[in-house]
């Protein structure tokens, strides 16, 4: 059901919570690209910041920032002069976290140029009415699943997902769900 809301490829569980599932998103980019560095929009949750911060702390993986425009969206002048040879994924947030819906399309563009990965922050709620990450492009949806009907569990944990695409499977981090075939 994810990957037919989302039209991502692949979809995995276990991800603690929708910021830890933004930080294993950027684990794997800086895995996948084998580049030690990430833009990230300060229209992503600041849980999530708080929360990817923590674990590229203590990764050697730097991360730098890209401001919002007056109107509330991820400023892609800034990030055309940010992104280079170092960046192994941008992430943004669409709704992002101050409820702006942001036109991702020329970021994802970019983003793909530099060979980076272009990581999503989604609520699936939205997805009845946005265009959908595997639309735009993106290689890696993640988020916060607890809208989905999971209970609260006394205060956490509750339900993070992390959505990718069929080049980055080997790489995901949780259990993968599907069914094969084997000889």
């Amino acid at each position: 059901m994810m990957c037919m809301m989302t039209g991502m490829d692949v979809t995995n569980v276990s991800m603690y919570d929708g910021p830890t599932a933004g930080a294993e998103a950027v684990m794997l980019a800086t895995a996948h690209t084998k580049r030690k560095k990430v833009l990230i929009s300060e229209g992503v949750n600041p849980e999530t910041i708080q929360v990817i911060e923590a674990y590229c702390a203590v990764r050697d993986v730097e991360v730098d920032y890209i401001p919002l425009t007056e109107e509330g969206r991820t400023d892609v002048s800034v990030l055309a002069e940010k992104l280079d040879k170092d960046v192994a994924g941008v992430m943004a947030a669409t709704p992002n976290f101050f409820g702006v819906l942001e036109d991702l399309k020329e970021a994802v563009e970019k983003t793909k140029a530099n060979k980076a990965l272009f990581m999503l922050q989604i609520d699936p709620v939205s997805l009845a009415l946005i265009q959908t990450p595997g639309e735009l492009g993106v290689d890696i949806s993640f988020g916060e699943g607890q809208a989905l009907g999971q209970n609260l569990n006394y205060g956490g944990p509750v339900l993070g997902f992390m959505n990718i695409t069929d080049k980055l499977v080997r790489k995901a981090p949780g259990r993968i769900i599907g069914r094969s075939t084997d000889a």
